[in-house]
This record gives C-alpha cells, structure tokens and sequence, in this order.
C-alpha cells in the first residue's frame, strides 16, 4: 500500500470507539436537558429556551487537518463543550459546522476549543439552522450545508480574484464548489498541510514576492491568511478529485467528460435558496430562481468555477 494511502486509513476500533465516546457524551448531554425539562414542569419548553437560548449554528474555518482522525478530535473537543449539539466536519472544505445553544456557549469558545487541540481556526458566521432569520447571511442550503453571502466574494482559485459584479457566475461558482467538495469528502480527498505549502511557494514564487509581502497582499484580499490557506485547500481538492474521477488526457475529451460527470453532481444536489431577495435578483438576472433550471443556463459560462474545472 502507498504511504498516500496509508495515510487516508485510521484503525476501525479507534474511529468505532471515538464515535461511541462522542455518544455517550451526547446521551449524558441529552439525559441532562430531559431532566432540566421535567424539572421545570411548570413553565415547560418556553422556561428551557429561556435557561439554554435558540439553537444556533456556526462555521469556522479548520486548517490543518488531514486525516479522518482529525474529524473524531474537532467531535470530541466540540462535544465536550455545554450546549453543542453536533459537528459536520469537511475534510475537503476545511471546515465545520457546529449546532450549540446559545446561551450555553458561543462562537469564540468554540474556537479556543479546535485551537487548543492544535488547528488554526476562524468564524466564518453564525445563522439559524431553522432557516428563519438568515436573510442577508446564509443564501441557500447545500444538502443541509449553508453557502454564506459571503461565499460568492471569494475566488474558488487562490491566485485569482473575486468577482462580485455578476451575481449569477458568483452564486453558480460558490454552489458548486459546495457540491463537488461534499463529494470529495465521501471519497476522503485530503489536501496535506506539506502540499498546500508547496502550492503556496509556488505561487508567491510566481508573483515573485517577498513572504512577508506576499502574506499580506494574500491577506487583504481573503480576510486573513488563514482564509487564503483554506482557500488553497479547497482548490487542491478539487483537482486531486478530478484526477481521480477522469482520467483522460486528450484536453477536448476531458473537458467533455468533466462537464458530463459535473452535471450528473449538479443534478442530484438538493440546494434550496433560503434568502428571498436574492432569489428575485437571480430571477431578474437569468430568468431562473431554482437551482435545477438554473445550473444548465451557467455551466457553459466562463464562470470561476469552470476554469477550476478545464484548466
């Protein structure tokens, strides 16, 4: 076996028995609110909300992490804090979603929690799971995954620029970046800290900066460094699946197979968007409000996320 491969596999009981610990966690933590209900007889749901706030959720940006192991640890530490409820990792995307209540914890302790155990981290934003209250944050739901406002204002390719005057490539590009990383983690890509390094020299190589100035300029455009890391995450993984998926050589051939395979994703998604506004900016923009009639009218434009996908 590869040293590649070796290093995607984790020992079964090791994942069975770490699953198990988040569990029991979540059972004591359940058992718990039971007994705070019933304690609480006479007000009921109402006097619980009161004591533990609305669920929330937040996501955060996570470098550094590179294998399944890495998902049981940001669980567990997760898991171990008052209120949280669960945690959608993505190795692909670098990221997690966590659903906490939140009078019971908040955003930064979250953060000091995946800090501690030795990720970089960064809130990206907080939003209502239930949908209701998003407007202006969350624009639409990726198989129950969120695609933020601000999603649409950063290049999918570390080395290039946002574009936020056309707002129908943008969405487009964001959507289905969120897509094809969601499947990316159902084939364990992973992107290694080494490699997104090497990736990085290279470009700070090309644009023949200094690493302070190049850290900056980086910086300043995506928010942070940290953000720019995760960005570059996110591009490796997305070849590293294409390569995986099509293996074809010939550059008009695999153009064809790669939009072919793309659609098929595309297809099957279920994206629902939640902000109304811009829903009927959409509409005005491309005749289209739904993501089933929307995506066959942009795939074949020269969109951020079609040049990831032919370059």
């Amino acid at each position: 076996m590869s040293a590649k491969r070796q290093m995607k596999k984790i020992d079964l009981e090791t994942l069975e028995g770490a699953e198990r610990r988040i569990s029991i966690g979540k059972l004591k933590k359940t058992l718990a609110a039971a007994a705070i209900v019933l304690a609480l007889s006479g007000g009921g749901y109402a006097a619980f909300r009161a004591i533990t706030g609305d669920v929330v959720a937040s996501r955060f940006a996570v470098n550094k992490m590179n294998c399944p192991a890495c998902v049981i640890t940001v669980k567990e530490v997760t898991a171990k804090l008052p209120g949280v409820i669960g945690a959608d990792v993505s190795l692909a995307a670098q990221d997690v979603t966590i659903r906490y209540r939140s009078k019971q914890t908040n955003a930064k302790q979250i953060m000091e929690a995946i800090a501690k155990a030795g990720y970089p981290v960064e809130h990206d934003a907080t939003f209502n799971p239930r949908g209701a209250g998003n407007r202006g944050v969350v624009l639409a739901n990726v198989n129950n995954r969120p695609v933020f406002r601000k999603d649409m204002k950063i290049s999918l390719t570390p080395e290039g620029k946002s574009k936020e005057s056309d707002i129908a490539s943008a969405f487009f590009s964001a959507v289905g970046k969120e897509i094809i990383l969601q499947f990316a983690d159902t084939k364990t890509i992973i992107s290694q800290p080494y490699e997104i390094e090497e990736e990085i020299e290279k470009m700070r190589k090309a644009r023949e900066m200094s690493k302070d100035d190049f850290a900056a300029d980086v910086a300043k455009r995506y928010g942070s460094f940290d953000k720019f890391v995760q960005i570059t995450a996110q591009a490796l993984a997305v070849r590293k699946l294409l390569d995986e998926q099509i293996r074809v050589k010939d550059t008009k051939e695999r153009e064809r197979k790669t939009l072919e395979w793309i659609g098929a994703l595309f297809k099957d998604a279920e994206v629902e968007i939640v902000d109304s506004d811009f829903r009927e900016k959409l509409h005005a923009s491309v005749g289209e409000s739904t993501w089933r009639m929307f995506w066959p009218r942009m795939i074949g434009r020269d969109t951020d996320l079609r040049t990831v996908l032919v370059r």
